[in-house]
């Protein structure tokens, strides 16, 4: 079969599981024969070799599958992580939170932080990447998302800034540092999701308790009982209000929240008390 066959039979195949079929067809087949997306329209009459080992990724696509478990590959920030099965594909909200961690680091002259939630090591790379000088300890309580980390870690050569350490929370964080970054599990464990993210994406990754919240108001009390001076966290759309009344009621001395690009509230920046 050809090409410009194969992308029809894809396209056709993909229309119920994608919003963008013609796109996804080209990536899954550019990613098959190994060339770039260009290369498709430049040589629509060459025949693709292996019919069977495309049909097998847009099936898996077709079933609702994340294309990036598909190819193993994730587009975040200005790098491109290693993903599989197991570890959370990390979000292009997730960038607005880095953004506004770059801001304090930058404000404060922070040089030791901890993140919470390591997953594909996203969010510790790109900081890592950002702030040469940055010493980041990196947590997860799962074995695949630290695996994961670790390659990707390596991929960049930043294993003198960040160290991984299986712990839940910070539990097993004994330094000192100045600031935590993480974005949690914050769904709520009745939440309707759709396919592609309920029957493929890690649950311990997702959700945060039966209310969503759980996991977000103990990093606080945690980061309160270390002294940690600034938290900064991704969030539920629906949580300002109770995590605005919590923070009030331990006494923290400011939390501001940020929106996305669609105007949702989706993250917080937390300064303890002393902190300016």
């Amino acid at each position: 079969m050809r090409v410009k066959e194969c992308l029809v039979w894809a396209r056709e195949r993909l229309a119920q599981s994608c919003e963008r079929p013609v796109l996804e067809a080209e990536l899954l087949l550019a990613h098959h024969m190994q060339k770039e997306r260009v290369f498709l329209h430049m040589y629509e009459d060459k025949e693709v070799q292996n019919f069977e080992g495309f049909e097998s990724l847009v099936l898996r696509r077709a079933a609702h599958e994340p294309y990036e478990y598909i190819v193993n590959k994730a587009s975040f920030y200005d790098i491109e992580l290693y993903v599989e099965h197991g570890v959370l594909i990390p979000r292009p909200e997730t960038e607005l939170l880095i953004d506004h961690v770059s801001r304090i680091i930058e404000e404060k002259g922070i040089n030791r932080i901890v993140e919470i939630g390591v997953g594909s090591g996203a969010i510790s790379i790109v900081l890592a990447r950002k702030f040469p000088h940055l010493k980041i300890i990196a947590t997860d309580i799962c074995d695949i998302p630290l695996k994961v980390a670790t390659r990707n870690i390596e991929q960049f050569g930043l294993q003198g800034q960040i160290t991984l350490l299986k712990s839940n929370l910070m539990d097993e964080i004994k330094e000192d540092v100045q600031l935590v970054v993480s974005n949690p599990p914050y769904i709520a464990e009745d939440f309707v999701l759709e396919p592609n993210v309920a029957d493929y994406e890690p649950k311990e990754a997702l959700f945060g308790g039966k209310v969503g919240d759980e996991l977000l108001k103990q990093i606080i009390l945690d980061v309160q009982k270390r002294g940690i001076a600034c938290l900064a966290c991704e969030m539920g759309y629906d949580q300002k209000a109770p995590l605005q009344a919590f923070a009030n009621e331990t006494g923290v001395q400011t939390i501001d929240f940020y929106q996305d690009l669609a105007g949702f509230d989706r993250g917080f920046i937390l300064l303890n008390k002393g902190e300016k």
